[in-house]
């Protein structure tokens, strides 16, 4: 019998008694001469690949539960290590341009065994194994799957994807190794169009303009590398309503600013969003000996500043990554707020124009709710990015324009200026690369 198949059955038996939280009866465990515990342990002293490393800490925590199982007296045990969830705060390392927690990581393991001292301890032992037991099966078959993927395997069990995704994460850091290690990964959010040609290290080639819709972003370990010599610009938009307008207009294609890349992280971006795009910043052709410049188009509002930081600068929750995925050289398109809101009430115009303004512009301003002035001052006073002495001065200033005004502006305020949105991108892309 092989390690695989012990693991599936002792991952069966456990969840058959642990789940909904109810112990059943125990299943009698007998001895069994042919399940040595010297035979799982791995033998190679070679430095191991990340997923060797992850293979051997499934097998090794295998080999261990056998051995308790072939005990009389014994427990079968698996111990977790998790981050503190405590964060004291961050800073912003100058090398990097990426946050960094100032708080220092403490470690809390977490022992589960079977049969539990409680139902819910069975059930989170019987838990991490069918995790563990996906994972190897992944790795020795060589696929990837989401952690979407891997709650629809037992749903009734998991309860919710929260449970997934905390002890894929816990299993991640526990072993020592990034999450794609362990051949699972957030299900893709982000989308992407533009002309330009993706090949992956399995030899297929993706040509992305052919994707009238947009392409759902590929993992950056899948890319053996892009071509996009064509590529003069890279626009991250933070709404997908705003990603399909642009891409039925083929602003990608027509702009006058040549040829670009949209993309769009629909919000807050995920992982793969921000690898993919970290990834774009640092590419070359024989024709652009740099990058293309990349520039970001949000809400005019604190969560808009929010979400483009997380771009430029990476996101409190992945602090020990940072610096691995932030794209330092991005733009601030806008929507500016301030902009909208002061040219309203200075604009000289007749009473058409005003007629216009109040139907179409005004529209898309609106009053900032009691959570978004919460946010705005917890960013002014939290934030070393748009602190007084911070880097992005600008930053600040909108978010103090932002609870002056007690305004914000939606992306959707530029459908209704003369020109519409693909009018006011080339303005800017025009006025960006004259002052360059």
């Amino acid at each position: 019998m092989d390690e695989k198949h012990i693991l599936s059955q002792l991952t069966v038996s456990t969840s058959l008694e642990a789940d909904h939280g109810m112990v059943e009866e125990q299943s009698e465990i007998h001895d069994d001469e042919s399940l040595p515990c010297a035979d799982l342990k791995p033998a190679s002293n070679a430095a191991p690949s990340p997923e060797d490393k992850v293979v051997s800490y499934i097998e090794s925590q295998l080999s261990s539960i056998l051995c308790q199982l072939c005990s009389q007296d014994g427990t079968p045990s698996i111990t977790i290590n998790r981050r503190s969830a405590r964060q004291s705060g961050c800073v912003l390392n100058q090398d990097t341009g990426a946050l960094e927690s100032t708080s220092t990581v403490r470690v809390v393991p977490h022992t589960y065994s079977w049969p539990g001292k409680t139902a819910q301890e069975t059930w989170r032992f019987a838990t991490i194994l069918r995790i563990l037991g996906h994972i190897h099966e992944a790795i020795k078959g060589d696929f990837t799957s989401t952690k979407r993927d891997l709650y629809y395997l037992d749903p009734v069990h998991f309860g919710k994807q929260a449970v997934v995704d905390r002890y894929v994460d816990d299993i991640a850091f526990t072993i020592g190794v990034d999450r794609a290690a362990l051949h699972v990964q957030a299900a893709a959010k982000g989308l992407v169009a533009g002309h330009f040609t993706i090949f992956l290290e399995n030899g297929a080639r993706i040509q992305v303009g052919n994707f009238s819709e947009g392409l759902l972003i590929p993992r950056v370990e899948s890319i053996e590398r892009v071509e996009m010599a064509d590529i003069n610009w890279i626009l991250v938009v933070e709404k997908e309503a705003v990603f399909h307008r642009l891409i039925i207009s083929r602003y990608h294609e027509v702009s006058s600013a040549g040829k670009g890349i949209i993309l769009t992280g629909k919000g807050y971006p995920d992982l793969s969003t921000r690898q993919f795009l970290r990834f774009l910043s640092t590419q070359t052709s024989e024709t652009h000996l740099t990058p293309p410049e990349i520039f970001v188009l949000v809400d005019g509002d604190p969560d808009g500043i929010s979400i483009m930081s997380t771009y430029k600068y990476g996101s409190l929750a992945q602090a020990h990554d940072n610096k691995h995925l932030n794209v330092p050289n991005i733009h601030w398109f806008g929507l500016k707020t301030s902009e909208f809101a002061m040219n309203m009430a200075q604009r000289h115009a007749t009473s058409s124009d005003r007629a216009k303004v109040r139907g179409g512009v005004a529209h898309s301003l609106m009053s900032l709710r009691p959570r978004d002035r919460k946010k705005a001052m917890s960013m002014l006073e939290n934030s070393p990015i748009v602190a007084e002495d911070g880097p992005e001065r600008e930053w600040r200033e909108e978010l103090q324009k932002m609870l002056i005004l007690n305004v914000k502006a939606e992306i959707e305020v530029l459908y209704d200026i003369d020109g519409e949105i693909d009018g006011w991108l080339d303005r800017r892309l025009k006025k960006t690369w004259d002052e360059e």
